[in-house]
């Protein structure tokens, strides 16, 4: 399966000192009121792209996240369980992953679907098989956006990514605009629904000319890797094929089955 990249947006913690709802007041002039982080991130990403690109209102949108907006599950946590209080109404529709679509799709125009989707694992995978079977039948952009904020308690985000304790955590956003057409593109995108062994992933690594990106999960293979975490980092590195003119071939883990992904500058 093939999709081609024609826009991109990004954001990440480590590379930029903003304050989300300030950046999005002062420069976009967006009503940041009942709101929270989570959507702030995906709004940001969001009207970033928009400045990249013409997105058609007949755009598709794709949202997804490794772990969706976890503070706001922490926050429901502290009221429910620790102190005994009923959920505020605009904390539980913001935990509700549509509302982030609605939000974003708006700031859009888009007026086509407007999916949010997490998955257990290989988030980033899914929903990229999931946008082409969309393209398969409408042929039209789809936006995709994946959105990805650090715990405000690293220790809670690092027990449930598994990730050893001194591991740095970013958060990161990263939108693009999708499609099938290959004229004008910033980069191509090669992935299948194919689960592979160790033993294959070792040969298709030893007979690839990309270079090489591991998941920080692909503990028993020896390559590059980020210093730091971030739950779907495949999505940060089109964004640094791209800049570097440098093709990649990234490779995700869970529980010892593989996946790859085909990034062509």
């Amino acid at each position: 399966m093939k999709l081609y990249l024609h826009a991109i947006s990004s954001y990440r913690s480590d590379k930029e000192d903003i304050v989300l709802k300030k950046e999005l007041k002062s420069r976009y002039k967006v009503d940041i009121r009942r709101k929270d982080d989570f959507i702030f991130a995906g709004l940001l990403g969001a009207l970033r792209l928009k400045e990249q690109t013409d997105i058609s209102k007949e755009s598709a949108l794709y949202l997804t996240s490794g772990y969706g907006n976890i503070n706001i599950l922490a926050k429901m946590n502290k009221y429910i369980v620790e102190d005994k209080e009923s959920i505020k109404l605009f904390d539980f529709i913001n935990m509700l992953g549509n509302t982030t679509s609605f939000y974003v799709a708006q700031e859009l125009g888009i007026k086509a679907k407007s999916i949010f989707q997490i998955s257990d694992n290989f988030t980033y995978f899914n929903t990229l098989i999931s946008i082409y079977a969309s393209l398969r039948q409408t042929n039209k952009e789809v936006v995709c956006g994946v959105i990805d904020l650090a715990s405000e308690n690293d220790e809670v985000l690092q027990r449930v990514a598994a990730v050893e304790q001194n591991t740095p955590l970013v958060s990161s956003v990263v939108f693009s605009q999708l499609s099938l057409e290959e004229k004008g593109a910033l980069c191509k995108l090669e992935f299948d629904t194919k689960f592979y062994t160790y033993e294959e992933i070792k040969e298709v690594i030893s007979k690839s000319s990309q270079k090489l990106y591991l998941s920080q999960r692909c503990k028993e293979l020896e390559g590059e890797k980020s210093s730091f975490y971030i739950e779907t980092d495949a999505s940060y590195l089109i964004n640094k094929a791209i800049q570097e003119q440098e093709d990649y071939l990234y490779v995700e883990c869970y529980e010892q089955r593989y996946k790859l992904l085909k990034i062509t500058a």
